[in-house]
């Protein structure tokens, strides 16, 4: 049985998986990803403050690209620091699932010609647990 979670579980559980980079990853395209999870963080923070009920589509398209970007420059020039943090659990999993999470959410928007997107509408358990 699924339920549609509440807007603030909904930005808890993205802020959850936009989780910082492990202190001991230290090349420049985990820096990158280090920003850009901060980045995310802060405005959902600032979104859970305020009980924001979306989040404008354009802000969840600029998040998958620079979480893409730097994925792959962490997989182009640190394969072995790549491998060692694409484990389950660990904190590029979260990145992995956020950004696949993004992307779907994204496509939606596109193709519903919507400007935003409502946090309660999520369909996170599909990006944590995956669909029962």
């Amino acid at each position: 049985m699924t339920h549609e979670p509440a807007a603030a579980t909904t930005r808890r559980l993205l802020t959850a998986l936009a989780a910082p980079p492990d202190d001991t990853a230290t090349t420049e395209a985990v820096n990158g990803l280090r920003a850009t999870a901060a980045e995310i963080r802060a405005f959902l923070a600032d979104a859970d403050e305020h009980d924001t009920a979306a989040v404008p589509s354009e802000v969840l398209h600029e998040w998958r690209n620079a979480l893409a970007r730097s994925h792959r420059a962490l997989e182009q020039t640190a394969p072995d620091e790549w491998s060692r943090w694409r484990l389950p659990g660990t904190w590029l999993d979260s990145h992995l699932r956020l950004r696949s999470l993004i992307a779907h959410e994204v496509g939606k928007a596109y193709w519903d010609g919507r400007p935003e997107v409502h946090y309660a509408e999520i369909d996170i358990e599909r990006y944590l647990w995956g669909a029962r």
